[in-house]
């Protein structure tokens, strides 16, 4: 399937800040839970952020996709490959995180979050964390 393709099928609009695309699925009230529909391409990516409470990561399909998590305090880096071979990540808050395409046109994602997402659970690195980490500007 097309990106384009994809991008209508699920309604998908570009995601400010952090970039890819997305789509909220649901809320689960009673679990104060959310999830969304998140699409990587060759173009877009999901830039390095971090999030205040942990992210569950599920392939759906698509090509497969380098996802890096890296710990500020133990300054350790991860590097996950996301595929049809190895489905699922977990992110745990407060770490820094960024998924790129690794090959393929796409990587089509559902994420779920508990507590749903909210604005400000989300940060950007700083310059800071840049110059003391050079390495993760790849991820920006």
């Amino acid at each position: 399937m097309e990106v384009s393709e994809l991008i209508r099928k699920w309604k998908l609009v570009p995601l400010a800040g952090e970039g890819g695309y997305f789509r909220f699925i649901t809320e689960f009230s009673s679990l104060n839970a959310g999830s969304i529909f998140y699409l990587v391409t060759k173009d877009s990516f999901s830039s390095l952020h971090r999030l205040e409470e942990d992210e569950l990561w599920f392939f759906l399909e698509g090509g497969s996709a380098r996802q890096l998590v890296f710990d500020e305090n133990s300054q350790e880096s991860e590097t996950r490959i996301l595929s049809a071979q190895s489905r699922v990540s977990l992110v745990k808050k407060g770490l820094w995180q960024a998924t790129k395409l690794e090959e393929g046109e796409y990587a089509l994602f559902s994420t779920v979050m508990c507590p749903h997402y909210e604005d400000w659970m989300y940060s950007s690195p700083d310059e800071d964390l840049l110059k003391r980490f050079p390495h993760l500007r790849e991820y920006v």
